[in-house]
C-alpha cells in the first residue's frame, strides 16, 4: 500500500476560505467548451470523457460560480449540452439552466421521482422516473415530445437513459423494497418516437428478479454491459442494437442478502484486451474479460451490505481506477489495472457519489443515504497520491456524481441544490 490518508471532517479549515463559503452571487462563467451529455460523460462510463479538460491546477482553484435549487434531492449527475445544464430531482422536477449564469430556462414538475441522470441528444433531453416512465422533452423550451411507461405492477427506473444509434436503452427494476418483485430487463425504445422495439430479460424466461438499476456501458462494436441485481448479482452482456444476449456472470450467491451490482461496468483497455471494471454492493471489485465474462482478478475491498458497499460506478483516467466505498472503511481506493494499490483516502462519511476524473485529479462527494443528511463535502484529490487539493462544504449529503464539462464542474446534493464551480483567475 502506497499510503492511506484521512480526509478531515471539516477540510475547509485547511483550504482557501473561498472554497467553503455560502453560495455567491451569480457570475458569468467564461467556459472552456465541453459537454457532459449523459451519466459518466460517455458510453465508457469511466467518468473521464475527452471533454473533461479541467486539470489539477484548475481544480485546486475552483470557486462557486452560481447555484440553483430544485425540490427534492438531486442524486443523478447534471448533464451539460450546448450551454444548458439539466438536472432532475427526487420530487419529480426536471429543469434546465443557463450554463454561464445559472438562470433557469424552464422547469417541469410532477414527473415522478428522478433518481438517475438525464441524457441529451440533439435538441432533446430524456429522463426516467421511479414511477416507471421515460419521458422526452424539447431541450430548448421543456415541452413534451413523448412518454413511455414500463409494463409491470410497480416498476422503477433507477437506470439512466442511454442513447445509442437512434435507440434509447433503459434498465427496469423494482421499487426499493423489491415489493412487488418486477422482472429485471433492458428495454430499447426508438429515441425519436418512444416506441418500444425490443426487451432483454436478466433471468431466463423473464422471471421476476434480476432488477437492472445499473446504466449500460457500450463499446465501439456495439456490445453493451450492465450490472444486474439479485439473485443474479453480476453483469449481463448483450448486443446494444438487437438485445441478443452474449453472456451473464454472477459475482457470488446472493443467499437473500440483496447484494446487487448497481454500478455500471467501466470499459478499460487492459494491454490490448477489452475488460470491464465493476464493483458490487457486497464490496467485491472485479476485472472481467469483456468477450467472455471470465474473471481476470477479483478483490474484496470492503465488507458490503444491501444499498452500500461499492454501489457507485468507478472512475478510470487511463492510469488508475478510483473506487468509492459506502461501507466501512469508507473512502476512495485508487487501484492500478492489475489490482495493486496506488493509494487510499479514508473519509468520515460514506461515498455514494461516483467519482469523476479530470486531468490529474479525481472529484466526488460524501454523505449518507440514511441518518444525517445535512453533512457532506465535495472533494478533489490529486490522482498521483490522493492528497486533498480542494474541498467545498455543501452542508448536505452529496450523492450526485460530478459532471466535468470543459473547465466547469456541476454537481447536486440531497437538499436539492445544484452547484456550478469554475477555477478562479
Amino acid at each position: 500500500m502506497v499510503g492511506v490518508r484521512l480526509a478531515p471532517l471539516v477540510v475547509c479549515l485547511a483550504l482557501l476560505a473561498a472554497s467553503c463559503g455560502q453560495p455567491a452571487a451569480r457570475t458569468s462563467i467564461p467556459t472552456v467548451g465541453g459537454d457532459w451529455p449523459m451519466y459518466r460523460g460517455d458510453l465508457a462510463r469511466d467518468g473521464h470523457p475527452p471533454s473533461a479538460t479541467l486539470d489539477a491546477a484548475g481544480a485546486a482553484r475552483l470557486q462557486l460560480a452560481w447555484h440553483a435549487h430544485l425540490a427534492g434531492a438531486i442524486d443523478g449527475s447534471p448533464v451539460v449540452e450546448s450551454g444548458k445544464v439539466v438536472a432532475g430531482s427526487a420530487n419529480g422536477e426536471l429543469a434546465a439552466f443557463d450554463e454561464k449564469t445559472g438562470a433557469r430556462l424552464w422547469i417541469r414538475s410532477g414527473l415522478g421521482p428522478i433518481s438517475g441522470s438525464p441524457a441529451t441528444a440533439g435538441n432533446r433531453v430524456f429522463a426516467a422516473t421511479l414511477t416507471g416512465h421515460v419521458r422526452a422533452f424539447d431541450l430548448t423550451v421543456g415541452s413534451d415530445v413523448w412518454d413511455w411507461k414500463a409494463e409491470g405492477v410497480q416498476p422503477a427506473l433507477w437506470s439512466s437513459p442511454t442513447i445509442f444509434g437512434g435507440l434509447l436503452l433503459i434498465g427496469v427494476g423494482s421499487q426499493a423494497s423489491d415489493t412487488p418483485l418486477e422482472t429485471g430487463r433492458i428495454v430499447a425504445l426508438d429515441a425519436g418516437s418512444g416506441h418500444e422495439l425490443w426487451t432483454t430479460c436478466a433471468i431466463a424466461g423473464c422471471l421476476p428478479g434480476g432488477g437492472i438499476w445499473s446504466t449500460p456501458s457500450i463499446d465501439s462494436g456495439g456490445r453493451a454491459y450492465v450490472g444486474v441485481g439479485n439473485p443474479v448479482d453480476g453483469v449481463l452482456a448483450f448486443d446494444a442494437r438487437t438485445g441478443v444476449r452474449f453472456w451473464e456472470t454472477s459475482f457470488y450467491s446472493d443467499a437473500s442478502r440483496d447484494l446487487d451490482v448497481g454500478a455500471s461496468p467501466v470499459l478499460v483497455d487492459l494491454h490490448g484486451r477489452e475488460a470491464l471494471a465493476v464493483g458490487s454492493a457486497g464490496g467485491v471489485f472485479e476485472m472481467l474479460d469483456a468477450v467472455s465474462g471470465s474473471v481476470i482478478w477479483s478483490q474484496d475491498l470492503v465488507q458490503g451490505s444491501a444499498v452500500h458497499g461499492l454501489i457507485a460506478t468507478a472512475a478510470y483516467d487511463g492510469v488508475n481506477l478510483y473506487v468509492a466505498s459506502a461501507s466501512p472503511p469508507t473512502g476512495v481506493y485508487a487501484r492500478k489495472l492489475d489490482g495493486s494499490d496506488a493509494w487510499t483516502l479514508g473519509t468520515f462519511q460514506p461515498v455514494y457519489s461516483a467519482p469523476s476524473a479530470g486531468n490529474g485529479f479525481v472529484l466526488f462527494g460524501t454523505g449518507a443515504v440514511f441518518g444525517d443528511l445535512k453533512t457532506g463535502l465535495i472533494l478533489a484529490l490529486s490522482s498521483r497520491d490522493g492528497r486533498v487539493i480542494w474541498s467545498y462544504d455543501a452542508r448536505s449529503a452529496v450523492r450526485s456524481s460530478p459532471a466535468i464539462a470543459g473547465n466547469v464542474v456541476m454537481v447536486g446534493d440531497a437538499a436539492g441544490d445544484l452547484f456550478a464551480f469554475q477555477p478562479s483567475s
